[in-house]
């Protein structure tokens, strides 16, 4: 049965009205901001829910409910078990990143993984999650299942490389997931980065929808594992002089002209006196050395999803998750940077 909401909030002396369809099975309204989040407690001021009382994530629910982060609805109900809609879960993943600052991908892109999307209030989302190259691939309104959940947590942090070490796996972590290579390098790394678990039978059961209740957990488990990894340990104004250092520099590497060899870039290198190593050039050129000299997966223009922590006093670290083209697709890369006096930054190779 359909029900219609009719939302009216008052912006100054202007009126907007915002009509919304919910249905009784999907209704999540996270795009539409609904300021209702339950009843709150008069002596702690925390938010509750009646309908969680119990429930077995029900403190992960009121956690991320009292930092505002989820929310719940007008009647003071949560309804933690319903399924969450794929639009809901990247609106969710995407508050918990770092800003993405870039603008539009290719036409390419948009005309491939945005149509579904265009015109809904998720839409603005799946924008800035295409430029990081976190791709929704269902319907928007449409449940997400186990699987897609895993494929887009493994992209939000940055780790789908991690599945490169289970390509051609033969070892079974899950009785019911296949053999195949889109499994063993979505669902097995972001199970073992341990966002996501097994039930107790020895099943992953990825083709269950992700649940309301689920989602959070996952959300707090994202979170966590993004800190561990990810230590926001870099001042602003540090951020910016680094990512100012690789925009200067690495595509200015990446497009110089008549250059078919490692030997010719590092002598361009040399005469443009570029704050780049040598090492660093094995690192992220290495194709100079082969054959034909050509690399098909383009570097980041540095304004997608960027993750910038220091690892020594004078050594720091950027992993950019990005889209990167039509024959790159979704791809995370890290970068090595240091810096003698916190100003000027030199890239390196990653053992340097």
């Amino acid at each position: 049965m359909m029900i219609e909401n009719y939302l009216i909030r008052k912006i100054g002396d202007a009126v907007v009205k915002i009509r919304s369809v919910i249905t009784c099975c999907l209704a999540f309204v996270l795009g539409l901001q609904l300021v209702a989040q339950g009843s709150a407690s008069a002596d702690t001021g925390t938010t509750t829910y009646a309908d969680i009382k119990g429930h077995w994530a029900s403190k992960d629910i009121m956690e991320l409910a009292n930092e505002g982060i989820v929310k719940g609805f007008p009647d003071g109900t949560f309804h933690p078990d319903v399924p969450i809609s794929e639009e809901q879960f990247m609106a969710l993943i995407y508050r918990m990143l770092p800003p993405i600052t870039g603008d539009e991908v290719d036409e390419f892109a948009q005309e491939t993984y945005l149509k579904k999307s265009k015109g809904r209030w998720s839409d603005a989302t799946y924008r800035k999650m295409l430029i990081a190259g976190i791709i929704g691939y269902d319907e928007p309104a449409g449940s997400i299942n186990r699987s897609e959940a895993a494929r887009i947590l493994l992209a939000a942090l940055a780790a789908q490389s991690e599945g490169d070490q289970y390509r051609g796996s033969k070892t079974k972590f899950f009785k019911d997931v296949p053999l195949e290579e889109i499994n063993l390098v979505t669902i097995y790394p972001i199970y073992k980065l341990g966002v996501m678990t097994g039930y107790p039978d020895g099943t992953f059961r990825p083709n269950d929808n992700v649940t309301r209740a689920q989602a959070v957990v996952l959300l707090k488990r994202f979170r966590e594992k993004m800190a561990e990894l990810y230590p926001d340990n870099v001042n602003q104004e540090t951020k910016g002089l680094i990512i100012q250092t690789a925009k200067s520099t690495v595509p200015l590497l990446q497009e110089a002209v008549g250059i078919t060899d490692m030997e010719q870039m590092k002598k361009y290198v040399k005469e443009k006196k570029l704050p780049v190593t040598d090492a660093f050039l094995d690192e992220h050129f290495w194709y100079l050395k082969a054959k034909d000299g050509v690399d098909y997966i383009r570097h980041p223009d540095f304004d997608e999803l960027l993750y910038i922590s220091r690892i020594w006093d004078n050594k720091y670290r950027v992993t950019v998750q990005y889209y990167a083209g039509e024959l790159g697709g979704s791809v995370d890369r890290t970068f090595y940077f240091t810096s003698p006096d916190g100003k000027s930054f030199t890239l390196i190779g990653k053992n340097e």
